[in-house]
């Protein structure tokens, strides 16, 4: 039987998910063997695929549903939880002086 973890996370950072932050869930979620799935409402998009997770469309503070199936499935969800929580470390479009 497949090991199924979920967790609900917000969506920080006054521009939602754009680029950046997509790029860095992409680049954790490849980390992992399973299968991860990222929802908001009707919507769902492969963590590993960055042009799919910018259709969820996630401004601030939306709610999205964290969904790992398979081997390594409780820790890609810790992973990418501690990645929404640490404001994706910092990064921002902001460039920096």
């Amino acid at each position: 039987m497949s090991t199924r973890v979920t967790a609900t996370v917000t969506v920080p950072g006054e521009n939602g998910l754009h680029l950046v932050p997509c790029s860095l869930i992409a680049q954790n979620a490849t980390a992992f063997s399973c299968e991860i799935r990222i929802s908001k409402g009707d919507r769902n998009a492969d963590a590993r695929n960055i042009f799919d997770l910018m259709t969820l469309a996630a401004g601030q503070g939306a709610q999205l549903l964290l969904e790992a199936t398979g081997d390594q499935a409780n820790e890609a969800v810790q992973s990418l939880v501690q990645l929404f929580e640490s404001g994706f470390n910092g990064h921002s479009h902001r460039t920096h002086p």
